[in-house]
């Protein structure tokens, strides 16, 4: 048999880049709300967290240590430590609440206790304060961290956007600032040695000095380091004097300069925030104006082609703000207890899973704005350097090298037999005996602070031992996360190969795919390995099954005294109704309740599997003197809160039952028992807002005139 050669490497990170594995992990944002993206046994990922102290309408950050414990968090004006309390020094920074980008956290490279709160002010001071920062040292106060160094003076040219990105080398941060109604771009470089003086300066792109509103917005870096995305807050643009479009430039990670400016418009579209997807190829932007999302190709070479590849996402809710999470999907913010999730963002259109109220974050709540990050997720210490097996397995492999570190740099290989190399891109013969190596390169700079030191797995020729994977089916959405679990990893000659059994394939290591409808399916795992060098396989069933319920109905009124059937739909499971006051038998599929005062019914199904879902309903219990008329309703023709009506008891005569709109007019009138306003006007859907309502009727047990007069909001 032939021998083949086993090269197997762990990884190692020296200490100065321990910069990023959990730092994102904890967020806050809105009003107290926040997320936790740490693995907590049986809890959903990320989880909703209720005990934030701080308020921000828009722009935050928050900072993690590397195991993902909370640190510090920010809204640019208070800082607040892990157990919530203020900051020594915290106070009054010089950030405000409603820039765009009010704030971002940036860790001193090489530190543990360093770290950067930069602020920039907002359009209501006219931007008098300019972009600064302050310095936490969270060795100070018994190590839950001090203001050491405050709102010291960065520039003072500023706008509501700023945002950071790693260095080519890993390690640095590049902090990148625009100037207001200008387009002069600086990128601040952070290193070991702190906050370097002088900018990178690139005068670049279109000058955005339509209005004051120009110097609102966005701005964003790939995750892969190589394109800045620019936008502008054009407001509501309802009289199209504001050019409506964003400008994408490419951004250099080593120099950090930028080039090649491009600007890409949509007559439709006022644009406000963007985001990109974490494989850097697909750029999202909120049109809250338009209650719409669009996703882009932003690698395309031209700008036709980038504005041609849109794909929309409608919304019924206005949303403002995205974020890119450390679990690859975007976070989509609105005025809303509730944050919409693109779930698959490397995926095109509708692959791509939006779903816009997916995380339940009440009795919190968020704004407008989302938490500001470094530009992390794609940086892979592991492409330090690749390899290649020569020939078919008789122990000969090519290595090569990656650098973008400053000055001269210096490689030392050790392969892990006794043997090393200085050499930048070195060809080594290993005994191809079945021995196992551990190789390992460390590169220093002449002019970094910065050490880097990676070792890698590694595997010649194909596998040989087992494939294996498992597999993770998210009880809410057809998409199945699938994780690698063979025990020894290829070369770079070899591949693993997916086959879903829906007729599509992937090579990725890990992938997420997505099945479109329910079913079995039988997905394969496989090795194609060159020359001699084994080969195996292995399939399992995939039960993809939607685990959706409805409760019906969604409000109800009835009168004390009366009960009402409470109705749930969905697939075979458990069901529990709580709380069980009032209801005859709460395990029970569909309920009669008979409740004595106002209360909301919660239904929770769960299969054999563990999956569940929940629904709720409002009962409105009325005594028999009442006159009750929603104070909002939403006419989206989904089947809940359709229709305005009042409710009255059978010995009210309706005389007149009428809406007006906020200047006055009458827009709908009726005297007939149980017919209501459905928000249209003439077959038009009428504006999201505030309504006047006017009830005029007869009481016959008192022989009296009944007038009641109130307000209702429409809310789409």
């Amino acid at each position: 048999m032939k021998k083949r050669l086993a090269l197997f490497l762990f990884l190692i990170v020296s200490s100065t880049l321990l910069i990023n594995a959990q730092q994102n992990n904890i967020w806050y944002f809105g009003s107290k709300a926040g997320l936790n993206f740490n693995p907590n046994g049986t809890q959903p990922i990320p989880a909703p967290l209720q005990n934030g102290a701080m308020i921000s309408d828009e722009g935050c950050s928050a900072i993690s240590d590397a195991s993902g414990n909370l640190l510090f968090y920010s809204n640019g004006i208070t800082a607040y430590n892990k157990f919530h309390q203020i900051m020594p020094n915290g106070n009054n920074l010089a950030g405000d609440i409603s820039a765009c980008q009010s704030t971002i956290i940036v860790p001193q490279p090489g530190s543990t206790n360093i770290f950067y709160i930069f602020t920039t002010d907002a359009i209501e001071n006219a931007f008098s304060k300019g972009y600064n920062y302050s310095i936490v040292d969270m060795n100070d106060d018994n190590g839950n961290g001090d203001i050491i160094v405050k709102d010291q003076l960065l520039w003072l040219s500023c706008t509501e956007r700023m945002t950071a990105a790693r260095h080519a080398n890993g390690t640095d941060v590049w902090l990148i600032t625009n100037d207001n109604n200008s387009n002069t771009f600086r990128s601040w470089l952070i290193t070991c040695n702190g906050l370097q003086a002088t900018p990178v300066v690139s005068t670049v792109g279109v000058i955005l000095d339509f209005s004051i509103l120009s110097n609102t917005g966005y701005m964003k870096v790939s995750p892969d380091g190589k394109q800045l995305c620019q936008t502008h807050f054009p407001l509501n643009n309802q009289t199209g004097n504001v050019p409506n479009f964003i400008q994408l430039f490419d951004f250099d990670n080593t120099t950090g300069q930028l080039t090649n400016p491009r600007s890409v418009s949509n007559n439709e579209a006022s644009f406000v925030c963007c985001e990109y997807s974490p494989d850097s190829k697909f750029l999202y932007l909120t049109r809250p104006y338009e209650k719409k999302i669009d996703q882009i190709e932003a690698t395309l070479p031209t700008a036709a082609e980038i504005s041609l590849s849109a794909v929309t996402f409608s919304t019924s809710r206005t949303c403002y703000a995205l974020q890119l999470g450390p679990d690859e999907k975007i976070y989509v913010f609105a005025p809303a207890q509730t944050l919409g999730v693109i779930n698959l963002p490397n995926l095109k259109g509708s692959s791509a899973n939006f779903n816009q109220s997916q995380i339940d974050i009440s009795p919190k709540s968020s704004f407008l704005g989302s938490p500001s990050f470094i530009n992390d997720i794609a940086y892979d210490p592991n492409n330090t350097f690749t390899y290649t097996v020569v020939g078919n397995c008789n122990g000969e492999v090519q290595f090569n090298s990656f650098s973008s570190m400053p000055g001269t740099v210096t490689w030392e290989w050790d392969f892990g037999d006794g043997t090393t190399s200085a050499l930048q891109n070195p060809t080594h013969n290993f005994v191809p005996d079945g021995t196992v190596y551990s190789v390992t390169l460390t590169m220093t700079s002449s002019l970094s602070c910065a050490l880097i030191k990676r070792s890698r797995f590694v595997k010649p020729g194909g596998i040989s031992g087992e494939v294996n994977y498992e597999f993770v089916i998210r009880c809410d959405s057809n998409y199945v996360r699938f994780t690698n679990t063979s025990k020894e990893l290829l070369d770079n000659n070899s591949q693993f190969i997916w086959d879903f059994g829906d007729g599509t394939t992937s090579t990725d290591l890990n992938p997420i795919h997505t099945f479109n409808l329910p079913g079995d399916y039988n997905v394969k795992l496989s090795t194609v390995s060159v020359g001699t060098c084994l080969s195996k396989e292995i399939t399992k069933q995939v039960d993809i099954v939607q685990f959706q319920i409805s409760a019906s109905p969604s409000v109800a009124s009835i009168f004390i005294g009366q009960s009402v059937l409470l109705s749930a739909a969905g697939p075979i499971a458990d069901y529990k109704w709580s709380p069980s006051k009032w209801l005859v038998d709460s395990t029970l599929k569909n309920v009669v309740a008979k409740p004595l005062q106002d209360i909301v019914y919660k239904v929770t199904a769960t299969d054999d599997a563990g999956c569940s879902a929940e629904d709720s309903v409002f009962i409105k219990v009325l005594q028999y003197d009442d006159i009750y008329i929603p104070n909002a309703f939403t006419p989206n023709n989904d089947g809940r809160n359709d229709l305005l009506k009042p409710l009255y008891p059978g010995t009210i005569l309706l005389k007149d039952f009428s809406i007006f709109n906020r200047w006055g007019n009458k827009i709908f009138t009726t005297s007939q028992r149980g017919t209501g306003w459905n928000g249209k006007v003439n077959g038009n859907f009428q504006p999201a807002g505030v309504y006047v309502w006017t009830f005029q009727a007869f009481d016959e047990n008192t022989q009296k005139p009944v007038t009641r007069k109130g307000i209702v909001t429409l809310i789409r």
